[in-house]
């Protein structure tokens, strides 16, 4: 899964796929288990704000607005077998993923930011968790360069009780994941520590083929960090 995989599901979502982007789409769920199952959580998760805001007048004016669009914000798309709403819906109920579980109905002050740009701009974390812009939360671990020359960091993504441990590498200003694979966080979430050599799993084997070196320090990540990953 990458970046572009999340945007293509959520456009799949909400219908907005030409018929022969759906049909390649689909041929990929029917063959890759993992993102068939991505699909299934960002589905769960529209279900699951629907609820949540379904006749309700406690959310905020500008989700409430979403959840019940006028003509003047939203778009008919022809090609669609069911009422255009229902896609704007999705796709807005999507763009207010963290709002489901915050106190009170609060926004964020800020919009949460997408996994490539954690990666690009965040230093790896012990502990804690950064709220995602579709939902997830994810955790830089550590950054190292590659045998390729090029920046990467290992990170760990969770949604809903279910966790994914990858390494993603940045080639040409773009973050893309290179490995990701299902993983568990034993007890509190602090208690994860990064791939070791008494693991056996693919980041793990990953990490022991493609890093060039051992992974950067707090000083020496803050350093590449700031300088937009040149050297």
């Amino acid at each position: 899964m990458n970046e572009q995989d999340y945007e293509l599901l959520s456009q799949y979502l909400d219908q907005e796929l030409d018929d022969d982007t759906t049909r390649r789409l689909e041929q990929r769920l029917t063959a890759e288990p993992d993102l068939q199952d991505t699909l299934n959580r960002l589905g769960s998760l529209d279900n699951r704000l629907r609820q949540a805001y379904s006749g309700t007048d406690q959310a905020p004016k500008h989700i409430l607005d979403m959840l019940r669009p006028t003509p003047a914000n939203v778009v008919a798309f022809p090609q669609r077998r069911r009422p255009a709403w229902q896609y704007a819906v999705a796709a807005s109920l999507i763009a207010a993923a963290g709002l489901v579980l915050a106190p009170q109905w609060q926004a964020p002050a800020t919009t949460a930011p997408s996994l490539a740009s954690v990666l690009e701009t965040t230093p790896s974390m012990a502990d804690g968790w950064k709220a995602l812009s579709d939902g997830r939360e994810m955790r830089p671990v550590l950054s190292f360069k590659a045998v390729d020359g090029t920046w990467c960091r290992e990170y760990l993504v969770a949604l809903e009780g279910a966790a994914e441990h990858g390494v993603a590498c940045r080639d040409d200003g773009r973050w893309n994941t290179r490995v990701l694979a299902p993983t568990s966080i034993p007890g509190d979430a602090s208690d994860f520590r990064p791939a070791g050599a008494g693991d056996s799993d693919v980041v793990t084997n990953y990490l022991a083929e493609k890093a060039e070196g051992i992974a950067l320090n707090a000083a020496a990540e803050k350093s590449i960090i700031s300088s937009n990953w040149s050297e």
